[in-house]
């Protein structure tokens, strides 16, 4: 079936609705940030949400975390809807996604480290999805309130691919802007491939 795909940056309304019918479905509510947290951080232009419609028909979303003047974006949430999934929209939409995110040297994607997640499957079965839509691991880990992630790099197509180091020092600032310095020190830890920790 042959469609056209739109991508919308959502309103507050609009997104308010995506979160209450589908979010809440998508994510386990240990994983799912309140909803008046996600508003108050677009309000204050730290994050955005992408609608991709096909027609007047939502399809997938993608919430983005990217504070005025972060070198790289951040995908925090992304689902296409369960009517469209299989298809390969999923894939479809993550090799767009560096050309929706304007100058963005990366985006970078936390992905959960199976042996410390809940469901052990669905994180392999997530890692490996993002490495067929060519997100490369950059062999750090991350520790996020007490939750455990392996930091993903999805480059620009057709562009050299950023120095690992200098794309986690841009998540870090991406952090410190949104969560303050102080919750920023209190709830996170990056570690190096080597398993050491690494201060930022």
């Amino acid at each position: 079936m042959s469609r056209t795909l739109t991508w919308h940056l959502l309103t507050a309304d609009e997104l308010t609705r995506v979160y209450l019918d589908e979010m809440r479905r998508d994510f386990p509510a240990s994983e799912l940030k309140p909803l008046s947290m996600i508003l108050n951080s677009e309000a204050a232009g730290a994050s955005h949400t992408w609608g991709v419609y096909d027609g007047e028909t939502l399809l997938a979303y993608l919430l983005m975390v990217r504070p005025e003047g972060c070198a790289v974006s951040q995908l925090d949430y992304f689902a296409v809807l369960p009517a469209y999934r299989a298809s390969g929209l999923g894939a479809e939409l993550l090799a767009a996604l560096p050309e929706h995110e304007g100058d963005a040297s990366a985006i970078l994607i936390e992905a959960e480290v199976p042996e410390k997640a809940e469901d052990e499957a669905m994180a392999r079965r997530r890692l490996g999805f993002y490495a067929r839509c060519g997100a490369i691991d950059t062999g750090w880990t991350e520790r996020l309130f007490d939750a455990w992630f392996r930091i993903l790099l999805l480059p620009r197509p057709g562009s050299k691919t950023p120095e690992t180091e200098a794309s986690v020092t841009a998540l870090v600032d991406c952090y410190r802007r949104v969560m303050g310095d102080p919750q920023y020190r209190r709830y996170t830890d990056f570690y190096r491939p080597d398993g050491r920790k690494q201060e930022f």
